[in-house]
């Protein structure tokens, strides 16, 4: 095997078999093939199933909802405007129809709260009269 044949030798992220690997890839040529298949059994239930959740795609193809929200991001997979899958818009990460996702909603929340509790402690104080700064001639 020549030097450059080596160093192209590496171990598949997903198995851990020892393949070459001419491209960079990081999964052998059996693995890759199984990505594959996934990937286009979740575009065709998307594309059957336009207002399905991630977790119904998920469950319904046997795929992990982390390799599903990866193409979505990755802009390998398109969604329909009928589409439940939504991200939010403060962290990105997946919001079962809504603007923000739960966490958010949470953090937003507190601290909305801490805001107001904190404006409502502080005195009030009056301004008694009227300055009026004049120009220096």
């Amino acid at each position: 095997m020549t030097e450059n044949g080596l160093n192209s030798l590496r171990n598949c992220k997903k198995c851990g078999r020892l393949f070459s690997s001419l491209d960079g890839g990081a999964l052998c040529s059996r693995c890759n093939d199984d990505v594959d298949d996934s990937f286009t059994r979740v575009r065709e239930y998307i594309y059957d199933n336009p207002s399905s959740s991630v977790k119904d795609v998920s469950e319904g193809t046997a795929v992990p909802t982390e390799a599903i929200l990866k193409w979505i991001r990755e802009g390998k997979i398109r969604l329909s405007d009928e589409s439940s899958i939504t991200f939010c818009e403060r962290c990105g990460e997946p919001s079962n129809g809504n603007r923000f996702c739960n966490k958010c909603v949470h953090e937003l929340s507190t601290g909305l709260k801490k805001g107001i509790e904190a404006s409502s402690e502080k005195p009030k104080t009056k301004h008694i009269g009227m300055h009026i700064k004049e120009e220096k001639k």
